[in-house]
């Protein structure tokens, strides 16, 4: 998914968005016969979060679907990249390792 990115930013078909949701509709008030207030007023409640947002097509007629959005955190994303690194250091030291180990091989 991140090997691609920059080329979904660049060509304006993936990238982060400010999103915002309906967490609860507006409640209207209700009064009774008398003028009692029965049900109070609520307001509409939302909140913001961030979504990386990719558009979508349909293989066979490349007709616009909606849209893939998925809510990402900063703390999200910096873990899912130190989980990144850490593949990749246990990479090289699994390559540097092989070096030698086919340096010991050539040398018999």
């Amino acid at each position: 998914m991140w090997n691609k990115y920059e080329a979904k930013k660049t060509a304006k078909t993936g990238g982060f968005e400010n999103q915002s949701q309906v967490t609860r509709e507006a409640v209207s008030e209700v009064l009774d016969g008398d003028g009692n207030v029965v049900r109070a007023a609520q307001a509409e409640e939302t909140r913001e979060f961030v979504a990386y947002v990719v558009k979508q097509w349909d293989a066979e007629t490349g007709e616009a679907q909606a849209d893939s959005k998925r809510e990402f955190t900063l703390a999200e994303l910096e873990r899912e990249k130190a989980r990144f690194d850490a593949d990749q250091a246990r990479a090289k030291e699994q390559s540097d390792g092989l070096k030698k180990a086919i340096a010991d091989f050539k040398a018999l």
